[in-house]
């Protein structure tokens, strides 16, 4: 299949904004998503924003401090949106030829990141323009397998969404779950003479006043110092050396950032992400068999006291960024944490709680091994894009 320039496909948009319209105003992400933009507009002339459409591009130009990607996207989700001046916006002539989602398809690609980071010219700045976006060149064949194609990676597209909005969901049930027995103190309870199973205190189970918390918690549960209860470690720096394109998960806090050649935890550990430029405070659960960086600090429970998910989710709901002590840098230290309240129930009751939570994790884990899985299956669609219909053919065999 031969390659062509996509010049001869699309055309420069420039609508501004002159009659104000109130367009949901969009920024572009290195992700190639449109987002909420957070610019402060106030005193600003909306006039001079930019109009588009559904089915139109937009990219920044200003490739410098954007690591190894571009951003792009398509807009798909609104009729019309307003963009920033300083973005270039361009559409398909005649979408019988050239698919937008298409398109879109072929700007996923790591390789056309790569394209367009080489293609940047700049003293001051590095920038990707609109000559440079013509110049580029791929495959293009006919529509109906365009559609195909873009049939194809869209269903994949859709099964990692729903398999997403069902984790949403779990996680959703875990936290109404964790409040309604350990917030409402509804969890259940043999307080019937008969020994049937009860909510704890609307069925009249006692509560003793608590000075540390400063509310009613079920008689005989404790109060202490997150100290008396676990082992808190900072994570360890990085030895490049050791990074992998596949082995195990490197977890900082914001997520997995890339493989290691060795772990430090076979099953997931708390974390609490301890410095950086967002997020401090947050509270996560790493992978099973992972490395934690320097950003987080694991909290090791000590056993038969405290059980992980209880208590990963009553640190999660107990707002940590209240503790951020940095001044140059966002920053949470051990030592902050060291002196944390925490709740402590019955063990029992814990034990319990983690039953249930548990199997919500298990389900969670297994789709999102499937979406690793999925994910995998769009990369190679992506890959494919670049190769000939007869190269196909033998890849299929």
């Amino acid at each position: 299949m031969s390659y062509k320039k996509l010049g001869k496909y699309i055309k420069l948009i420039d609508n501004r904004n002159r009659d104000l319209s109130d367009a949901p105003l969009l920024g572009v992400s290195v992700q190639k998503r449109f987002i909420t933009s957070v610019a402060n507009t106030i005193g600003s002339d909306m006039s001079k924003y930019k109009l588009i459409e559904k089915n139109n591009f937009v990219y920044i130009p200003d490739t410098s401090r954007r690591g190894d990607k571009i951003g792009i996207a398509l807009l798909k989700d609104f009729d019309e949106a307003m963009i920033s001046q300083a973005y270039t916006s361009f559409k398909i002539i005649d979408e019988n030829e050239l698919s937008p989602d298409y398109l879109m398809m072929w700007f996923s690609r790591p390789e056309f990141d790569r394209y367009a980071r080489y293609h940047s010219i700049g003293s001051v700045r590095e920038v990707f323009d609109w000559k440079d976006m013509c110049e580029v060149e791929l495959p293009i064949p006919s529509i109906e397998e365009q559609r195909k194609i873009v049939a194809q990676y869209q269903s994949i597209a859709n099964k990692i969404k729903v398999n997403e909005q069902i984790c949403e969901k779990l996680e959703a049930t875990a936290q109404a779950l964790y409040k309604h027995w350990f917030v409402d103190f509804e969890f259940p309870s043999p307080l019937t003479p008969n020994g049937g199973i009860v909510p704890y205190k609307s069925s009249g189970g006692k509560m003793v006043w608590n000075e540390e918390l400063g509310k009613e918690i079920p008689e005989g549960w404790e109060v202490g110092k997150l100290e008396t209860v676990s082992n808190l470690k900072y994570g360890k720096m990085l030895d490049s050396d050791k990074f992998l394109t596949a082995g195990y998960p490197v977890f900082s806090g914001y997520g997995v950032r890339g493989y290691y050649s060795e772990y430090m935890y076979e099953e997931p550990q708390i974390l609490v992400l301890c410095r950086g430029v967002s997020g401090t405070g947050e509270v996560k659960l790493s992978p099973n068999f992972s490395y934690i960086t320097n950003l987080s600090i694991v909290v090791e429970l000590q056993e038969n006291v405290m059980s992980k998910f209880f208590t990963y989710y009553y640190l999660k709901n107990d707002d940590l960024r209240t503790l951020d002590s940095g001044s140059a840098q966002s920053m949470i230290t051990t030592g902050d944490l060291y002196f944390r309240n925490i709740l402590k129930p019955k063990y029992t009751i814990q034990v319990q709680f983690d039953n249930q939570i548990s199997k919500l994790h298990n389900c969670k884990e297994i789709l999102k091994r499937q979406n690793q899985k999925l994910a995998q299956l769009q990369s190679l669609l992506l890959s494919r894009l670049a190769v000939g219909e007869e190269e196909k053919k033998k890849i299929a065999v």
